[in-house]
């Protein structure tokens, strides 16, 4: 910021120079000599370099100023360059500004919907790109995917640079024990039977076969304070932390029909490029071809300055590949094989979230028209879902009738 020096030192007091630099308190530093000359040179700074005048003059020497670096010495350079100066200036401006918006929502932790559900639906909720990230509560953003989606067990979302991040667990977490701070319970969030339960924090209401019901408490938060007579005196208010096991039943269903079309691709495509400003659009069409039917193909990549500051533009490349589309039937074996394809994927999506599957009673049956894939499985998985102890519960005064 206030820039530095490099300096040329000449004379044959050179050894002398420097102790009297430090004895006169004179940074310098990178100092330099040459053997076979009475030279050496170093770095200090402006102020200092003024004070070595005098000291120059005895040890009968010279100094010569080789480079000038520094912010201070730019700034003087272009000082008479008015323009870009003003640009330097709103381009801070501009930056500062960019930054009171948020410009990239992103999820993490999320299987069951994709990124694109959960946005439409903040979108429905008027939560978007674009938003000052002072009209953003994340606590609200919190209760609103809570309360619409219920295997979401735990969402927190934080702000970062000019960007909002989601964070979502769709299965009970113990780390949550070590996140949140409010206390709470740990409710159901299914219909089954207990296999298993650990607890670690919080008093457990249910034990190994009993049947639950989704919403039931599982795991207190409240534990009782006892005195000698074992008389409850008061109570604690912790975060639950177990570890549930629960085994349940989940239906499966899907059909497709036997006749279906196919696209068949040409080979004919063109490309086109799109940059999108503010939510603006602005499209270099690239067509060297017409077209019949065509999938679009699109390839974004965001303009940011780092990991967590989004700028409000974005480059898209778009693919336009032609196809036609012809009609086919699937065969007894290609709808069977194909439907434990579609099984099969489904089976991966539930392992993925760490659900055990323990039976499977799902049958595919082949009709005239359509395949249909039904029945269910035995699955085991861990559950939980956070209940918040509200505050008037935690404040509320022992009756007697407690005691």
């Amino acid at each position: 910021m206030k820039g530095y020096l490099k300096i040329n030192f000449t004379g044959r007091d050179r050894i002398r120079f420097l102790n009297l630099c430090k004895n006169n308190h004179l940074k310098v530093w990178n100092v330099c000599t040459y053997d076979d000359s009475d030279k050496i040179t170093f770095l200090t700074s402006l102020s200092a370099f003024y004070e070595m005048r005098g000291i120059r003059k005895k040890c009968s020497g010279r100094l010569k100023i080789d480079e000038k670096k520094g912010l201070v010495f730019l700034l003087k350079k272009y000082r008479k360059r008015i323009f870009f100066a003003a640009g330097l200036a709103v381009f801070f401006v501009l930056i500062k500004l960019i930054s009171l918006y948020i410009w990239d929502i992103s999820f993490d932790g999320n299987y069951s919907y994709t990124d694109i559900e959960l946005m439409n639906f903040l979108e429905e909720n008027h939560i978007h790109n674009g938003l000052k990230k002072k009209n953003i509560n994340c606590d609200h953003i919190e209760f609103l995917l809570r309360k619409k989606y219920n295997d979401i067990t735990w969402v927190s979302a934080e702000l970062k640079g000019t960007r909002l991040i989601i964070h979502i667990k769709e299965n009970f977490d113990t780390n949550i024990a070590k996140i949140e701070d409010t206390p709470y319970n740990i409710i159901s969030n299914v219909n089954g039977v207990v296999d298993s339960i650990i607890t670690r924090s919080g008093v457990p209401l249910v034990k190994s076969g009993d049947e639950i019901t989704e919403g039931q408490v599982l795991v207190s938060g409240s534990v009782a304070l006892l005195n000698d007579a074992k008389e409850v005196t008061g109570y604690e208010f912790v975060n639950s932390d177990a570890d549930i096991y629960a085994c349940l039943i989940q239906p499966y269903q899907e059909t497709f029909e036997l006749t279906h079309d196919q696209k068949l691709y040409t080979g004919r495509k063109n490309t086109a490029l799109a940059v999108e400003l503010f939510g603006r659009k602005l499209c270099f069409s690239g067509f060297s071809k017409k077209l019949g039917d065509y999938d679009v193909i699109k390839d974004y990549k965001n303009i940011t300055l780092t990991k967590n500051y989004y700028l409000p533009f974005s480059v898209c490349k778009m693919s336009f590949k032609e196809y036609k589309t012809e009609s086919f039937k699937y065969t007894e074996e290609e709808a069977r094989q194909l439907a434990e394809e579609k099984m099969n994927h489904y089976i991966d999506k539930l392992q993925e979230k760490g659900i055990q599957i323990i039976e499977n009673n799902v049958t595919i049956g082949v009709y005239e028209n359509k395949c249909v894939i039904s029945g269910d499985f035995i699955i085991r998985q861990k559950i939980g879902k956070i209940e918040y102890i509200d505050a008037d519960t935690m404040n509320q005064p022992l009756e007697d009738g407690n005691k």
